[in-house]
């Protein structure tokens, strides 16, 4: 209620109302983080604009329709929406919210793999060129990782076999940015078959797209060591969720999630598992279970040079066995649901 906000937001709304007048509608779209108003790229926006686009992508939102009809305090709550992250966008009589669609140009069986394939290729690329950035000494690529889970999100609408989307683990070296980026897809399949409001559901994919950023702080000998580790090397790799979480910790932007869910991932239902966390009274973060589902699920269904390549129906098996131990239960049973929903049990 600053004067000069709602000083401010007047005098958008009046050009927003010479806008209606003579285009009937005000469209915004985000694409490739470029703003297009009303099919016009804005070249040039500067601080603002970019600001804006962040505040949208945070909501899981690139696109915006505002309708004729639109009033001064509608279009001023909407506002607060945006620019407040711990507001929720309501829904608005003139003002309709979502996503861009990611096109997979499918005409027929054979275009819709093309398509696929050639998503899993560029977003994997993607990951691996933001993971490769990522040191303590480097600012973390938040932006880029929003665009990534926002067209895992936009594809996820367009798909409904969730292995479709998976990518396999072409070599050693790449399976932890492969990896990651197959939880944060599983992660998000589960958010919203779940009925999770879309900017959770992004959220949730930012911060399982993150989950495992502490093994980049473990040596490579170690993590990519195809022996079994000796004591030393292992107490290294447990140390991966402390490692990450206190990184993200350090990374301005990023959602609460990302910090919680990298030092939770590996922290059991039931409390045991690692790092050991002293009296603790509560269960992991609900975030923290849905990825520590994702997380299993991608692990046992990747092929390794030291395991084989498990079928859904055995990793089902094996979550419901250990249901309520390792997992919570419910959303076990939700998942497995959700899955044979979704693609009809095969796999």
């Amino acid at each position: 209620n600053h004067p000069s906000v709602e000083d401010y937001s007047r005098k958008c709304f009046e050009i927003l109302e010479e806008i209606l007048k003579t285009e009937g509608l005000f469209q915004l779209m985000i694409i490739d983080s470029e703003l297009i108003i009303n099919k016009q790229p804005l070249h040039d926006g500067g601080i603002h604009a970019i600001n804006l686009i962040k505040r949208l992508k945070r909501k899981g939102i690139t696109r915006v329709d505002i309708l004729q009809g639109i009033i001064q305090a509608e279009f001023t709550q909407f506002l607060y929406d945006i620019a407040i992250r711990q507001r929720k966008v309501k829904p608005y009589p003139h003002i309709k919210t979502g996503m861009v669609e990611v096109s997979l140009q499918a005409r027929g069986t054979a275009a819709l793999q093309d398509g696929l394939d050639a998503f899993r290729n560029l977003q994997l690329d993607r990951v691996r060129s933001v993971y490769k950035n990522i040191s303590p000494f480097k600012r973390l690529d938040v932006s880029g990782i929003e665009d990534i889970v926002l067209s895992f999100f936009s594809v996820l609408k367009q798909e409904a076999n969730l292995l479709r989307l998976l990518s396999p683990v072409r070599t050693y070296s790449e399976y932890t940015y492969t990896h990651a980026t197959n939880v944060a897809i599983i992660a998000m399949f589960i958010a919203e078959s779940m009925g999770f409001e879309e900017f959770i559901v992004h959220e949730i994919g930012i911060a399982a797209l993150l989950h495992d950023v502490g093994k980049l702080f473990v040596p490579k000998e170690v993590l990519e060591k195809k022996g079994k580790l000796d004591d030393r090397e292992f107490s290294q790799i447990m140390e991966h969720p402390l490692k990450g979480a206190d990184y993200l910790l350090n990374v301005d932007d990023i959602t609460p999630l990302a910090p919680v869910a990298a030092f939770e991932h590996h922290i059991k239902y039931d409390g045991r598992g690692y790092p050991p966390v002293k009296n603790l009274k509560k269960k992991q973060h609900l975030a923290s279970q849905i990825i520590a589902i994702a997380d299993f699920f991608d692990a046992l269904r990747s092929h390794r040079p030291y395991k084989r390549s498990w079928k859904v129906e055995e990793i089902f098996s094996l979550m419901r066995e250990n249901a309520g131990r390792d997992f919570n239960p419910l959303l076990v049973e939700h998942f497995t649901e959700a899955y044979v929903r979704a693609t009809g049990g095969g796999g």
